[in-house]
């Protein structure tokens, strides 16, 4: 069965359901890997997309603790999981979230499991597993996620996944 949840956020309604999608992808991710994953977004911050502080999510990375976990965490367990190809803008506002998790794969021995592009002119957004594609307006970033007003669309079709990551691919030139 396939779905298409588009989500139309405005400064009057509340951004708990973009953000609750992102937890549930993520999560998902952790529990059940794709072989390939790609995060792209012009703009990408370090925000801390999960609430841990009741340890709901201890199971998932034991190390965590209770506090709020870090888009920049998520990835780098997912990273120990997964091929990982992010594409961003070069731009000195991304780099704390990129330093971060070529540090992690560095040190774990997943760099083999990372990719980061970095492209002048990109707008694209989107985050592609391979069950889903969640793609429109929103930037991972504070704003983005919390503030903006955005349309996010969350597609489980699988010829809208396979366009996508056909595009992916040939754009970025990445085989995974």
């Amino acid at each position: 069965m396939t779905a298409t949840r588009k989500i139309f956020r405005t400064t009057s309604t509340g951004n708990a359901e973009v953000r609750e999608l992102l937890e549930s992808i993520l999560v998902g991710e952790l529990l059940v890997p794709s072989q390939s994953l790609w995060l792209v977004s012009p703009w990408i911050t370090d925000l801390e997309l999960i609430d841990n502080r009741s340890s709901s999510f201890q199971a998932l990375g034991p190390h965590w603790g209770p506090r709020n976990i870090r888009l920049s965490e998520l990835f780098s367990a997912i990273l120990d999981r997964t091929r990982l190809n992010v594409v961003t803008r070069p731009d000195t506002h991304n780099e704390t979230f990129l330093r971060k998790l070529e540090d992690f794969a560095s040190t774990t021995g997943a760099a083999e499991n990372l990719t980061i592009l970095r492209r002048e002119t990109l707008h694209w957004k989107g985050v592609l597993g391979d069950n889903y594609y969640l793609s429109g307006s929103m930037n991972l970033t504070y704003n983005g996620v919390e503030i903006n007003e955005e349309v996010v669309v969350f597609e489980t079709d699988e010829n809208q996944i396979a366009s996508a990551r056909i595009a992916f691919h040939e754009n970025y030139e990445v085989d995974a």
